[in-house]
Protein backbone atom coordinates (compact mmCIF):
# COMPACT_ATOMS: atom_id res chain seq x y z
CA UNK A 1 0.00 0.00 0.00
CA UNK A 2 1.36 3.33 -0.71
CA UNK A 3 1.29 6.09 1.98
CA UNK A 4 -1.80 8.30 1.59
CA UNK A 5 -1.33 12.28 0.49
CA UNK A 6 -3.47 14.92 0.64
CA UNK A 7 -2.20 18.18 -0.90
CA UNK A 8 -4.07 20.49 1.32
CA UNK A 9 -2.73 19.24 4.72
CA UNK A 10 0.76 20.71 3.21
CA UNK A 11 -1.21 23.88 2.76
CA UNK A 12 -2.64 24.31 6.07
CA UNK A 13 -0.16 22.58 8.60
CA UNK A 14 1.49 25.95 9.53
CA UNK A 15 -1.88 28.05 10.17
CA UNK A 16 -3.04 24.94 12.39
CA UNK A 17 -0.36 24.60 14.08
CA UNK A 18 0.16 28.21 15.36
CA UNK A 19 -3.26 28.09 17.20
CA UNK A 20 -2.54 24.24 18.74
CA UNK A 21 0.74 26.37 19.92
CA UNK A 22 -1.40 28.58 21.39
CA UNK A 23 -3.92 26.26 23.09
CA UNK A 24 -2.33 22.90 23.93
CA UNK A 25 0.44 24.25 25.62
CA UNK A 26 -0.65 23.34 28.57
CA UNK A 27 -2.21 20.20 27.69
CA UNK A 28 -0.31 16.66 28.12
CA UNK A 29 -3.10 14.49 25.39
CA UNK A 30 -4.80 15.51 22.68
CA UNK A 31 -7.48 13.00 21.04
CA UNK A 32 -7.53 13.96 17.30
CA UNK A 33 -10.91 12.80 15.36
CA UNK A 34 -11.07 11.94 12.14
CA UNK A 35 -7.42 11.95 11.31
CA UNK A 36 -7.84 11.05 7.41
CA UNK A 37 -4.31 10.26 6.20
CA UNK A 38 -2.05 10.65 8.85
CA UNK A 39 0.08 13.83 7.94
CA UNK A 40 -1.30 16.15 10.47
CA UNK A 41 -0.87 13.57 13.18
CA UNK A 42 3.16 13.51 12.10
CA UNK A 43 3.79 16.83 11.84
CA UNK A 44 1.76 18.11 14.75
CA UNK A 45 3.45 15.53 17.07
CA UNK A 46 6.74 16.56 15.72
CA UNK A 47 6.37 20.04 16.27
CA UNK A 48 4.52 19.25 19.84
CA UNK A 49 6.59 16.36 21.69
CA UNK A 50 4.82 17.32 25.46
CA UNK A 51 1.93 15.87 23.73
CA UNK A 52 0.57 12.24 23.02
CA UNK A 53 -1.29 13.03 19.59
CA UNK A 54 -4.00 10.18 19.56
CA UNK A 55 -5.30 9.59 16.12
CA UNK A 56 -8.56 8.15 14.88
CA UNK A 57 -10.28 7.33 12.36
CA UNK A 58 -12.83 4.85 10.63
CA UNK A 59 -11.12 1.19 10.61
CA UNK A 60 -10.77 1.78 6.53
CA UNK A 61 -8.33 4.78 7.45
CA UNK A 62 -5.95 3.03 9.46
CA UNK A 63 -3.54 1.81 7.51
CA UNK A 64 -2.56 4.46 5.76
CA UNK A 65 -2.50 6.85 9.00
CA UNK A 66 -0.08 3.38 10.17
CA UNK A 67 2.26 3.94 7.39
CA UNK A 68 3.21 7.44 8.27
CA UNK A 69 3.42 7.13 12.11
CA UNK A 70 5.59 3.99 11.46
CA UNK A 71 7.58 5.93 8.90
CA UNK A 72 8.04 9.18 11.24
CA UNK A 73 8.52 7.09 14.53
CA UNK A 74 8.01 9.67 17.07
CA UNK A 75 7.35 8.55 20.08
CA UNK A 76 4.29 10.24 20.78
CA UNK A 77 2.18 8.80 18.79
CA UNK A 78 0.74 5.55 19.85
CA UNK A 79 -0.76 3.37 17.29
CA UNK A 80 -4.32 4.84 15.74
CA UNK A 81 -7.23 4.09 16.83
CA UNK A 82 -10.58 3.09 15.21
CA UNK A 83 -13.37 5.51 16.16
CA UNK A 84 -16.43 6.26 13.51
CA UNK A 85 -18.48 9.03 14.79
Amino acid sequence: MDKPHAPATERNREPILAALRRHFSDRHHVLEIGSGTGQHAVHFAAALPHLIWQSSDRPEYLSGIRLWLHEARLPNTPAPIALDV
